[in-house]
């Protein structure tokens, strides 16, 4: 016979198992999964606003359509599909660059949540990247 304390000790472990993996081992899975994303993005803003300023200081007249062309070519070549970058200059299209100016671009790209890779993706804010990008002193007009 089974003593009547050993008999009561009988758990839930099947319930117990889900609810800890459900409420505490599946959201940090995919805070995990996602965090590469957020540091993925902001690196290719980083890079896609210094090319664009670059781009633009060096033509030496603000072309916004130069430097959205860049921003586009760039994100697509990193993986970020369409309408995840926006990329804008500080100066008015079609403007002459002063020498020694400076010209900013900004870059903005939706950071998801939570992304599960290659299913989908749930959520997003934004994050901006700006560079500023000097003009040459010494460039011919």
């Amino acid at each position: 016979m089974i003593p009547r304390r050993a008999r009561d000790e009988g758990g839930y472990v099947a319930a117990e198992l889900a609810l800890g993996i459900g409420l505490l081992v599946f959201p940090v899975a995919m805070l995990v999964l996602t965090l590469p994303t957020w540091s993925e993005r902001q690196s290719a803003a980083r890079a896609i606003a210094r090319e664009a300023a670059r781009t633009v200081a060096i033509e030496g007249e603000c072309d916004t359509d130069a430097a959205r062309r860049v921003g586009s070519t760039m994100a697509g070549n990193t993986g970020l599909r369409g309408g995840t970058v926006e990329v804008t200059i500080d100066c008015a299209s079609g403007q002459r660059l002063r020498r020694g100016g400076e010209v900013t671009a900004s870059v903005t790209v939706t950071m998801p949540a939570v992304d599960i890779p290659g299913i989908a993706e749930v959520g997003a804010w934004s994050w901006t990247a700006r560079h500023t990008e000097p003009v040459d002193q010494y460039r011919s007009f």
